[in-house]
């Protein structure tokens, strides 16, 4: 693919207006199933593969059985996308299997493993610890994409001009633990430094901010 988008989740992207920017994009991909309904302003419409973090196809699970249906955020999320790819860890791939027999739906299901690899590699060796799900995204999309774009990528709780920024732009489901930002176990700051400074290589686009309307 010529141009990719890899849409993060941080609340960076709420009032961005990066919608029709993501969308235009050859190939869009994001992470952890995220509510797009309601936010395509910000975020896009349009999703080609789903990358989900190892403890998330447990969560889909958990909410799938809960006895208030309205409750469950992923059936829907889930129904949006289907058809398309769907990428979890080897150890989540059976996981992830029964959870769409569950609802009935099919996708491609792929692995990580070869990124996975490489991502922990660097996470050790540079970051000095585990790596997010957003590393192994951006590694993975190197494979096959010539011209990355990085949206919603933002690890801090405040912004430049000091204005706090939610840990998703999208409210959380109804499973405990809550998702929030423990800033720590996953040294994400460092990443979004390597991140930077592939942007300023130029071996990657990073859009921090909102985005600019083209005239």
């Amino acid at each position: 693919y010529n141009t990719c988008a890899v849409v993060a989740n941080s609340g960076i992207l709420l009032g961005s207006t990066c919608g029709g920017e993501i969308d235009s994009k050859d190939y869009v991909i994001r992470m952890d199933l995220p509510l797009i309904r309601g936010f395509e302003q910000d975020v896009g419409s349009r999703t080609n593969m789903t990358l989900l973090n190892s403890s998330t196809p447990k969560r889909i699970k958990q909410s799938s059985h809960l006895k208030d249906r309205s409750q469950d955020v992923y059936e829907n999320r889930l129904r949006n996308i289907e058809g398309t790819v769907l990428v979890g860890g080897m150890r989540s791939k059976s996981a992830i299997r029964t959870v769409v027999q569950l609802y009935k739906l099919s996708f491609l299901l792929l692995t990580t493993r070869k990124s996975q690899k490489l991502a922990t590699k660097l996470g050790n060796k540079k970051f000095g610890g585990n790596p997010t799900l957003g590393l192994v995204t951006v590694l993975m999309m190197t494979t096959f994409c010539d011209h990355p774009y990085l949206y919603g990528f933002f690890p801090f709780q405040k912004d430049a001009k000091n204005t706090s920024i939610p840990y998703h732009y999208y409210p959380g489901d109804y499973i405990k633990p809550t998702i929030q930002n423990e800033g720590g176990h996953h040294h994400m700051a460092r990443e979004y430094d390597f991140f930077r400074g592939l942007h300023k290589q130029g071996v990657l686009k990073m859009q921090v901010g909102p985005c600019m309307k083209r005239r």
